[in-house]
């Protein structure tokens, strides 16, 4: 294989062609797309960064800042001495002077030192929000046993606040104001400035926006010729390199510190924000000097040289021990470095100086002039000429070598640093070259590691196709499961797989050279032991399947083998492939299915029922003797005679159905009409008094079973179940006949009986002549009345089945047939002295049910549980709907209970107790056996729940389709 050399404009691959091409594809794939796409993958690379750098992401404003950092320290320093003097009340003024705050006097003391030195301009770089609380003022009214005069001496001194104020009068000050964070909309308070005019646009969003100002107490404030905001704005790493120069306070501009100490420094009243575009600030004007910013309203501060400018100690000041040449004219910037007292800032490339020197070096960059200038225009150059460049180098670096790629990426790089370097040099601009450089180098870093890789891939491809290739085709023969041989016209191996050394019963190393024909067994073997061109030449010419045997391993014996013979057209010499398969586990397989064909025939005979299979065309499969014998003819069990033959020869035959006598060909056409069209079971009744359940099954195929089983043996037994079953209905309507008549003619002397005793007992001919027969008669009155009511719930007993056979099904008012039940029992139940409750759910709903049978339930319920409940009790009787809308009845006594092992045995007619607790109740047992008869003949439920000596309560529970 050889390629063109990476790096061309085009990389192509000139080669082997492969047979097996799907083994190089995920080469071929990858190798493509790193040739075809690199332009584009550089394109979103660069699309990525310029969007990044749209959207300026953190990372890339401090690898710029960084760049910035760099070229402020490679700065000239300056020749002129600075005009600005740090005071710092250090550690040592503080061990000498007293802890801070310091009573306002030292810093009276401390301004009238530099006032008699000549100082220039005092700024204090310290707030005074809060009065002083040593001042005498402040002590005369806070200290409550002062003695009077001691209190007028000490008003008389006057506050330091006012002592300050009045020196500061006397030298131009500037004091500090502190930011309170916010959204920028709050009002301004008294130091607000109006000093502060905006030239040009009028869209101030960009610049600093803080919620308010902490301010000085009055006097201070009042005597200040400025007041300057001394807070400072993080940058993204946390390093202080840029201060503001102008807040944004609701609609009012504050100005920055050191903006303010060098408008007090310069004698103007004004300043004049610079915003010629859209695009941000520019500067700020104060009278003559122009100072630069950048688009957010922020001073660079030259930071590179700290000790520029000079620091003094307060206490040297105070001391006598400052000469008053180093303060004459100068602008003095008074703060504290010290200890918990005052902060320090990180400044470029890892430097810290205080709060204190920082806002001075704020000043000197202002005054002297030096503070580098960054308009807003800056950063879309940048970008444009980035995206220009990067363009260019993606249409340029693919014609390119990969020597010379690295050597272009470094040229741009030199050459963005250069001009950012003569930008600040000439201009003091600040140009970023980070940017650009970086995008340079990471395009030009796509396309190297693109020719890097894509010389890998071609190298790795080269060396490893023909291996793939290789190692490939000796996967496949190896992993075949047949056996595959090569041999020569010699008939001697060349080579072979694993399947040919486990056939053969040689490793490959024992094979190699053998005469094939020694390893095989049969007439083909020994013919090509005899003429092994000419047999090779003629199988080759008329390929065909060859049958041998095989010696097995170590001679164990033989195994039959099928032999596939080709010739290789590959080389000049005649090869000749042969392929050897294992045939005894099929040859077993066939003998096993042969066997278990046998096996499933064999059950299929010893059916006792009649068995026939039927091919989709309706021709027959299978058999058995019992098919035949229900035919009555002798046929073959798998003769495939047609399914309608065979229905002619039932229909001759003695077992004919019954139902086809007499239209024998329109049977066969019904039946022959649903062959196999859907599954089916009937009974088939036959002319000679026998009978076969026919079950008829659609197979997968199309086809049919048939199964018919002799059910006459069963068909008998049905015929005497029905007659017993009719002599039994018989001897049940006799029964209830006989119950009938008996109680027909019991109950009509029984009224006579009865009546006559009543007579007796009202005496209408006169009285009888003695009290006994009076109670005679109330004796003979009550037993009939009794017997009476006993042979009534005989006759309703034998009347129960014909009731439950004919339900009138209608509509009742459920509360209705509650309270007729209630009020025909009142009486009885105030005779045994028992007090009947009912309760009724509201606007109850109808139920479908059978209004004689209600009523009896509800009845013999209330019945039962007054005549078991003892004197005083009260039996409650409720009514309602449940959660499934059925309807419930409950009554329930508090009488004697029921033993939980007879419960199951309530309801069974004609039972009672035999112990002495019913000895005292009337009755035959009928009552519950009533109840549990009609409450089945409405699919209701019955239950019951008692406890000895507590009670028993009776639920009827009726279906939910019987709720109207």
């Amino acid at each position: 294989m050889e390629s063109r050399t990476p790096g061309s404009a085009d990389i192509r691959q000139v080669g082997v062609t492969s047979e097996f091409q799907w083994l190089d594809e995920p080469e071929d794939g990858r190798l493509s797309r790193l040739v075809r796409h690199g332009r584009l993958i550089a394109a979103g690379l660069l699309g990525v960064l310029l969007i990044l750098r749209v959207l300026d992401v953190a990372p890339l404003q401090i690898l710029r800042l960084w760049g910035f950092d760099l070229q402020l320290q490679t700065r000239a320093p300056a020749a002129d001495p600075s005009p600005v003097l740090a005071v710092d009340v250090d550690d040592r003024s503080l061990a000498a002077m007293g802890q801070w705050p310091w009573p306002r006097r030292h810093l009276v003391d401390l301004v009238d030192r530099l006032s008699a030195a000549g100082v220039g301009t005092a700024a204090f770089n310290i707030l005074f929000a809060e009065p002083d609380r040593m001042s005498p003022t402040v002590l005369a009214r806070s200290l409550p046993d002062l003695d009077i005069e001691l209190r007028r001496e000490l008003e008389a001194l006057g506050g330091y606040d006012e002592a300050l104020a009045r020196a500061m009068w006397r030298v131009p000050s500037v004091i500090a104001v502190a930011a309170i964070p916010g959204s920028g909309d709050a009002t301004p308070g008294q130091g607000a400035h109006n000093r502060i005019a905006v030239r040009g646009h009028q869209d101030l969003e960009n610049l600093p926006a803080i919620g308010a100002i902490i301010e000085n107490v009055a006097p201070i404030h009042q005597a200040s010729r400025g007041q300057g905001v001394v807070s400072l704005l993080p940058e993204p790493d946390g390093t202080a390199r840029r201060v503001p120069t102008i807040f944004r306070v609701g609609a009012t501009l504050q100005p920055g510190m050191a903006l303010d100490i060098a408008r007090v420094a310069l004698q103007q009243p004004n300043m004049l924000v610079e915003m010629p575009s859209p695009l941000g600030m520019t500067g700020v004007s104060v009278g003559p000097l122009f100072v630069p910013t950048d688009s957010q309203g922020r001073l660079w501060v030259d930071t590179a040289r700290p000790d520029r400018v000079p620091t003094v100690s307060a206490l040297d000041v105070l001391s006598g021990g400052v000469p008053g040449a180093d303060v004459a004219g100068r602008i003095v910037v008074i703060g504290s470095s010290a200890a918990g007292v005052g902060d320090r800032v990180r400044v470029g490339f890892g430097g810290a100086v205080s709060g204190l020197q920082f806002q001075a070096l704020a000043v000197d960059t202002i005054l002297t002039g030096r503070a580098p200038w960054r308009d807003p225009i800056f950063g879309w150059v940048e970008l444009l000429a980035t995206a220009l460049a990067g363009l260019l180098l993606i249409g340029l670096l693919p014609r390119l070598s990969p020597h010379l790629k690295p050597a272009v990426g470094v040229g741009l790089m030199a050459a963005a640093l250069g001009v950012s370097a003569y930008a600040q040099a000439g201009f003091g601009a600040l140009v970023d070259p980070t940017f650009f450089s970086a995008t340079s180098i990471l395009l030009v870093g796509s396309f190297v590691i693109g020719d890097y890789r894509t010389e890998t891939v071609l190298r790795r491809r080269n060396e490893a196709a023909l291996k793939r290739h290789d190692a490939y085709i000796r996967e496949v023969i190896d992993a075949s499961f047949d056996a595959i041989v090569t041999i020569g016209d010699d008939a001697r191996i060349r080579t072979a797989n694993r399947a040919a050394c486990a056939l053969l019963g040689y490793p490959q190393q024992g094979l190699f050279g053998q005469p094939i024909y020694q390893r095989l067994t049969g007439p083909w073997a020994a013919e090509l032991e005899r003429e092994p061109v000419a047999t090779l030449s003629r199988a080759a010419d008329r390929p065909e399947t060859i049958e041998v045997e095989s010696h097995g391993p170590e001679c164990s014996g033989t195994v039959p083998t099928e032999i596939t013979l080709a010739e290789s057209m590959a080389g000049s010499e005649r090869i000749y492939i042969l392929v050897l398969r294992d045939v005894s586990a099929r040859r077993a397989a066939e003998a096993f299915a042969a066997l278990s064909t046998q096996r499933l025939h064999d059950a299929v005979d010893a059916i006792s029922d009649g068995f026939a299979l039927f091919a989709p065309d309706g021709r027959l499969l299978r058999c058995n003797d019992a098919y035949c014998d229900m035919l009555d003819a002798e046929i073959d069990g798998s003769d495939g005679t047609p399914y309608g033959t065979l229905l002619q020869t039932l229909v001759a035959g003695r077992h004919c159905p019954a139902e086809a006598v007499g239209r024998e060909a329109e049977w066969i056409e019904a039946r022959l009409s649903v062959f196999a069209a859907h599954s089916q079971r009937y009974e088939m009744a036959t002319t000679d008094g026998r009978w076969y359940q026919v079950d008829e099954r659609r197979t997968a195929e199309g086809g049919m079973v048939c199964i018919y089983s002799d059910i006459t043996v069963i068909k008998d037994r049905e015929g005497e179940l029905r007659t017993a079953m009719e002599r039994a209905e018989l001897a049940s309507q006799a029964k209830s006949q006989f119950l009938a008549n008996m109680s027909h003619e019991l109950r009509t002397p029984l009224n006579a009986i009865i009546g006559f005793a009543d007579m007796l007992r009202s005496q209408p001919f006169g009285p009888l002549g003695s009290d006994r027969y009076l109670g005679y008669a109330r004796d003979i009155s009550g037993s009939g009345s009794r017997l009476l009511k006993m042979i009534e719930q005989i006759l309703e007993f034998a009347r129960l089945e014909r009731l439950q056979s004919n339900i009138d099904e209608s509509g009742i008012d459920v509360t209705a047939a509650v309270l007729a039940a209630v009020t025909d029992l009142t009486p009885t139940a105030r005779t045994h002295g028992v007090q009947i409750d009912p309760s009724i759910q509201p606007s109850l709903p109808a139920l479908r049910a059978d209004p004689q049978m209600l009523y009896q339930i509800i009845q013999n319920l209330l019945a039962n549980a007054v005549k078991f409940s003892a004197e005083g009790s009260r039996v409650r009787v409720a009514v309602g709907l449940d959660e499934q809308r059925r309807i419930v009845l409950t009554v329930a006594d508090e009488g004697i209970g029921i033993p939980q092992d007879l419960i199951g045995q309530i309801t069974q007619p004609f039972w009672q107790h035999p112990d002495a607790m019913t000895s005292s109740h009337e009755g035959v047992g009928l009552g519950l056996a009533i109840v549990s008869g009609h409450v089945q003949a409405h699919d209701a439920d019955l239950s019951v729940d008692s406890r000895l000596g507590e009670g028993t309560t009776m639920t009827v529970t009726f279906p939910s389709y019987r709720t109207v």
